[in-house]
């Protein structure tokens, strides 16, 4: 028999969550003024309390000064070390890691670069050898990890997580990356996101576009992509795969892919093409010999020959986001990515290009979030993934064990 709504454990589980929301949403509260902000009897509230202690979940901290007649209270606030997350960034050539609390601090951070020489198992090895030392530099055990969330580059199905593509050089590792691979390596719920998924949401929750409901947050490095947010709302699309901006093309199906225009591989290239066409050999031969980090050095310069490049770069990246501005008209556009960071050198190119040809124009803006979106957004997606399971697993196992109670009477 199912449980009837309204039972008297539901409803103490919906009060001490309710009474959870607000200690969190406060640095501390006493008894006496949650009562006041939820309208909860004071017996209701001390009950609901001393449950969410015993789950560690709130800790007294001290007495409420604040009151300056009668009896003083005792303040209580949240604990955000009852468990914790791990997050990953992984990238083109690297893998960035951080553990948080649940008020999203950041504990520790680590580094390792995926060598082209590790095969699936020896990545898996290096990675978690990485993730043990760095969990123990925190002085923190697994058993105190509840989630594992990792922005990968790839579109990840936001029903099961199975992964549909992957960048070329993603795949020796395919396999290893899935949720069921990290899942019998980490003893811990996983969460699998796309990276710019997460970037996007860091950047609405934290970053440049805090303000905005409708926003596109747009990484340019190696790979291309875009995360779309709609109403204050990330769009996924169909199976996830909403934002594949890469994987457009520019002029027709035989030609190339955006990704091979605008990504790494297009802006070397057309600093080849810059370096070819110098009438200065001197000059030709040094330019010849740039990376990107280099030409966005040189650039900040104010070396004419690197911003010229750059200004060829806006004007090839500008027919993209002429389009994207006709077709969803969000009110910001967020550069992101290892070339994205660079935005504020190209933005003035782009913006006299969309003003001339979109039919609205966006604010352009560079993330502020510089290597951190990623880590930051699978911090958040953690973050909201443990008070689903306070809400539904922590604070209802007295309902659920009341469930098979009556089951096994019947």
């Amino acid at each position: 028999m199912l449980m009837s709504i309204g039972n008297p454990q539901m409803i103490r589980n919906l009060n001490e969550y309710l009474i959870l929301e607000v200690i969190v949403q406060h640095d501390s509260l006493s008894r006496a003024e949650i009562s006041r902000r939820t309208g909860l009897s004071k017996p209701t509230v001390s009950s609901a309390v001393q449950n969410l202690i015993q789950h560690q979940l709130i800790a007294e901290i001290g007495q409420d000064d604040s009151n300056q007649q009668g009896r003083k209270g005792q303040l209580l606030s949240f604990n955000p070390a009852v468990f914790y997350i791990v997050t990953l960034d992984i990238g083109a050539d690297y893998i960035r890691t951080a553990l948080t609390d649940l008020s999203g601090k950041i504990i520790e951070t680590g580094h390792f670069v995926l060598e082209a020489s590790h095969t699936e198992q020896s990545m898996l090895t290096h990675l978690k050898t990485h993730m043990d030392q760095l969990i123990a530099q925190a002085n923190v055990t697994w058993n105190q990890v509840r989630f594992l969330s990792a922005g990968i580059p790839a579109v990840v199905h936001p029903d099961n997580g199975t992964i549909h593509t992957l960048l070329p050089q993603f795949e020796p590792y395919y396999s290893a990356l899935s949720s069921s691979s990290l899942a019998s390596l980490f003893p811990c719920e996983i969460l699998l996101d796309n990276d710019v998924n997460l970037a996007t949401i860091a950047e609405k929750e934290y970053g440049a576009a805090q303000s905005v409901q409708h926003m596109v947050y747009v990484s340019l490095g190696e790979g291309v992509g875009a995360g779309i947010m709609i109403d204050s709302k990330l769009y996924r699309g169909l199976s996830g795969s909403a934002g594949e901006m890469g994987q457009c093309f520019s002029r027709s199906v035989h030609g190339e892919r955006l990704e091979e225009q605008i990504g790494g591989a297009g802006l070397r290239r057309l600093i080849q093409h810059y370096s070819a066409s110098h009438t200065d050999a001197t000059v030709s031969a040094s330019i010849s010999q740039w990376d990107i980090p280099t030409l966005m050095n040189q650039a900040r310069q104010e070396n004419p020959d690197a911003q010229a490049i750059v200004e060829q770069y806006g004007q090839q990246l500008s027919l993209s986001l002429i389009n994207l501005a006709s077709m969803l008209a969000p009110e910001m556009i967020v550069f992101g990515g290892d070339i994205g960071e660079h935005a504020d050198l190209f933005i003035p190119t782009l913006q006299q290009q969309m003003e001339q040809y979109a039919p609205v124009c966006p604010q352009l803006t560079t993330t502020m979030l510089t290597g951190k979106g990623v880590i930051q957004g699978a911090a958040w997606s953690g973050i909201h993934r443990a008070f689903q399971y306070i809400r539904e697993d922590m604070l209802v196992v007295g309902g659920k064990i009341l469930f098979a109670e009556q089951e096994d009477k019947e």
